[in-house]
């Protein structure tokens, strides 16, 4: 029994023994088949092109001028033939004024004008005629004055004799009635001596001495009265003072005249104010007149354009520098874009573009460029520019969508590949090749590249084959088999 026991094991292990020689000579076989497999990898001939790189983006339709009209006057609005948003032709009337009370404005202005010219030469000729008189009494002034002393002097001499006379015949007068007085009392005239001899004594009696005396008393009161030499000199006197208040008039008149010459003399400060005002009056009035004649048909389109604003209202006066209206042209349009950081080494001023408004197509040109990045929405830096229009027409609609396609760089007669061959690692932008055999990596610098192709400028030459098989599955270095499939 045992020793059928140890036949079996050992007959088990030869059997395993040759199972295990068949299997490791199957795996021998199959690494030594795989081994010695040449990969076979397509290529494709290098052939030399045009390529050109174009940007594609989207923009909005805006109108590269606008201008808000201002009421140059306070005036009237007649008419407004149009509203917001309507299209309108350069010259068509967009606000009509109150014709009457634009020539009411007209008229005004005029005399105004009139006005400040005539108050400026009425003020030059009072200042000068002032001085005129002024000159006068500064020469004329000194001789009146003498005149006028003169002339009192004169007065006062004879009211000195005057005076001196009645005193003396008031001293007659008195020693008159003195003697009178005495010979009422003794008969006898006591005051006269015969050396005074005034008045002679006829009798003892006294009678004809009192007579004569009393006739001597009323000649001489008389005489006060009516001395006719006493009458000459105030008839002169008279005369005099007729003179002097002449004299004092014309003093007073030359002192007037001197005092507003005075006033009225214009100083080279006042003769400045006086033409400052005058000039005031012209700027003003004139500016007056000359927006009169820039309204007086109304207020009209500068250019083709749309009306986007409309601020006047029919009936209403509206104040000189209310706006009235706001016009972007048709004629001159733009759309405007912001440019990621992807494209902003690629858009140049001056690049063509395609643009597409409405199904519609335009020819444009890279016109503006901002020279600092701003966020949008997304907090993402982006560049604004703009594309000018340079064939617009009344299809174009303000503020739509407009899609572009800018033609950013071009190269003719260059070596090119589709863009699915190029590879690119850690290293850089490489291609694979086959030399004798053997599958090796070529380094390349690309430049235009579209959707579908690049340029290659540098690592390759005119009759290179490039590897177009799908690269995750090649190694450089490895032997390969290569199946040509032309350009």
């Amino acid at each position: 029994m045992e020793e059928k026991s140890k036949k079996r094991f050992k007959k088990r292990w030869i059997v395993l023994g040759v199972v295990g020689v068949v299997a490791a000579l199957g795996i021998w076989r199959a690494i030594s088949a795989r081994g010695s497999a040449m990969t076979t990898v397509e290529t494709a001939d290098i052939a030399r092109s045009n390529i050109e790189e174009i940007v594609s983006i989207s923009g909005t339709v805006e109108s590269a001028e606008t201008s808000d009209c201002y009421a140059e006057l306070a005036v009237r609005v007649n008419d407004l033939p149009f509203k917001a948003g309507d299209r309108v032709k350069k010259g068509d009337l967009i606000v009509a004024y109150d014709t009457d009370e634009l020539e009411i404005q007209r008229q005004t202005a005029e005399l105004n004008l009139q006005q400040a010219d005539g108050n400026y030469d009425d003020s030059i000729s009072k200042a000068g005629k002032a001085q005129s008189k002024k000159a006068v009494a500064d020469r004329d002034l000194p001789a009146i004055q003498a005149q006028i002393d003169e002339t009192q002097a004169q007065i006062d001499a004879l009211n000195e004799e005057i005076k001196q006379k009645q005193h003396r015949m008031a001293q007659v007068g008195t020693q008159l009635s003195k003697a009178s007085h005495d010979i009422n009392q003794n008969g006898k005239y006591d005051g006269v001596t015969d050396e005074d001899n005034y008045l002679e004594v006829q009798d003892e009696d006294g009678n004809e001495m009192y007579l004569s005396i009393q006739n001597a008393i009323a000649d001489n009161q008389l005489a006060q009265s009516h001395d006719e030499q006493i009458m000459g000199w105030n008839k002169q006197i008279e005369e005099l003072n007729e003179t002097l208040t002449k004299l004092n008039e014309q003093k007073t008149e030359l002192k007037s005249d001197q005092s507003a010459g005075e006033s009225a003399e214009l100083t080279s400060g006042g003769r400045n104010a006086l033409e400052a005002q005058r000039e005031l009056a012209r700027l003003t009035n004139e500016k007056t007149l000359r927006d009169i004649d820039k309204v007086g048909d109304g207020v009209k389109a500068e250019y083709n354009g749309v009306l986007t604003e409309v601020n006047a209202s029919k009936g209403a006066t509206m104040q000189a520098g209310t706006k009235l209206f706001s016009i972007a042209s048709t004629d001159r349009i733009k759309v405007t874009m912001s440019i990621s950081k992807s494209d902003m080494s690629k858009i140049k001023l001056g690049q063509a573009v395609d643009v597409t408004v409405g199904g519609r197509a335009y020819e444009g040109e890279v016109s503006w460029i901002a020279g600092a990045a701003t966020r949008n929405s997304s907090n993402v830096p982006v560049v604004a520019a703009e594309v000018t229009v340079k064939n617009p027409d009344d299809a174009i609609i303000l503020g739509v969508e407009a899609s572009m396609k800018i033609h950013t760089r071009h190269a003719d007669d260059v070596l090119v590949v589709p863009y699915e061959y190029v590879n690119t690692d850690t290293h850089g932008d490489f291609v694979y090749v086959v030399e004798d055999g053997t599958l090796l990596r070529r380094d390349v610098q690309i430049g235009i590249t579209t959707s579908t192709d690049a340029e290659i400028m540098e690592g390759l030459s005119d009759g290179d084959q490039v590897v177009t098989s799908d690269a995750s599955e090649l190694q450089e270095g490895m032997p390969v088999q290569v199946m040509h499939t032309g350009e």
